[in-house]
């Protein structure tokens, strides 16, 4: 049942799945703020938060649309709800929603690349993405891997391509550079580029984190060692889309503990890679039966955890 409604893509799933996340959402509210509830302020700020949410998931959704990263099917966006329940504290910070949002529309630019149309402006806007990325968490920069990853798979690396990137990313970092010039401190944009990681990974360590973590992370393996050897049998453009999913996967994983100051709502960079991992493995199992058995496991998780 479960199976074959998600099966489908329409509006109705994505307000289902919305309304699953708002559940979450506001489970979550109740538990971390049970006193400011009637508080004004806090309803507004609370609304407006949930609108960016919003955004976040009609963009991704956008994504997984426009470039056929799943099949026609509500898995990814189900999963990508699913995810929330699973790590709290991603509700917690509204600078990292908006940071992935940015991620967001840099990786549509990136998948973007498989059309000829525009390519070089396409390029550059890769990479003034990523400098606007670059100056919310410097440590995002190690996804400008994926410009060049792109560019070789579905276009051609030339000097020219390899050149407007970078172009684009030092354009919003040199105004930035500019501003703090005038306004005299220049402190805060030097210490983008003074990197060092914090190896205290307590925070990790918390029994739900960790069980969530082992539990999707066990999923995802599974998901990448029976999909991977499939997908190398294609040829075409889904072979290169699974190839820059999995660089996707990886290198969110490095910028995720390389922080300097290790914070659980970070996962929330996982979110996009991990969901359309899993969903492609999904797909291919045959038995609806066994599909019903692994959504009706993945919605109860998170509300086991919240309960416990």
């Amino acid at each position: 049942m479960l199976a074959n409604f998600f099966g489908k893509s329409n509006p109705v799933n994505f307000i289902v799945v919305f309304f699953v996340f708002l559940g979450y959402y506001i489970a979550n509210f109740f538990i971390v703020n049970p006193i400011q509830f009637f508080d004004i302020n806090v309803i507004l700020n609370q609304l407006l938060t949930v609108i960016l949410f919003l955004f976040l998931f009609l963009f991704y959704n956008f994504i997984l649309i426009k470039n056929k990263l799943t099949l026609s099917n509500s898995y990814g966006l189900l999963l990508f709800a699913l995810f929330f329940g699973f790590y709290p504290a991603a509700f917690l910070n509204v600078s990292t929603i908006f940071l992935n949002l940015l991620l967001l529309i840099f990786l549509r630019r990136v998948f973007s690349l498989r059309s000829n149309k525009e390519v070089y402006k396409k390029i550059f806007d890769c990479g003034f993405w990523l400098g606007i990325l670059f100056l919310f968490d410097s440590t995002t920069v190690i996804f400008g891997m994926l410009i060049f990853l792109s560019v070789g798979m579905f276009q051609k690396l030339t000097v020219r391509t390899l050149l407007i990137p970078v172009i684009g990313f030092v354009t919003p970092v040199f105004c930035y550079f500019s501003y703090s010039l005038w306004e005299g401190d220049t402190s805060e944009f030097s210490n983008l580029f003074l990197w060092y990681s914090n190896y205290n990974f307590e925070v990790y360590t918390a029994n739900k984190f960790l069980f969530s973590t082992l539990f999707l992370g066990i999923i995802s393996l599974i998901s990448i060692l029976i999909k991977t050897p499939k997908v190398f049998l294609i040829s075409g453009n889904y072979r290169k889309y699974w190839i820059l999913i999995i660089s996707n996967f990886l290198i969110a994983i490095t910028v995720f503990l390389i922080q300097n100051i290790h914070e659980a709502n970070k996962i929330l960079l996982l979110f996009f890679p991990v969901s359309i991992i899993i969903t492609n493995w999904l797909e291919s199992i045959k038995r609806v039966f066994i599909k019903n058995i692994f959504i009706i496991i993945l919605i109860a998780a998170p509300v086991i955890l919240f309960i416990v």
